[in-house]
């Protein structure tokens, strides 16, 4: 199941990249932002 994940979400990744055309440096920065975002919201409403 996990495997089934991981590959779903590498293609996913890849198709997003290839689409918009940014690197893999901005995809980690754009996650890192993500979370801070979710998290801060999640402290907030708790």
């Amino acid at each position: 199941m996990s495997n089934k994940f991981k590959q779903w979400h590498i293609n996913l990744i890849d198709k997003v990249q290839k689409s918009t055309g940014i690197s893999n440096y901005q995809i980690v920065w754009l996650s890192f932002i993500e979370g801070l975002i979710i998290g801060l919201i999640i402290g907030l409403i708790l």
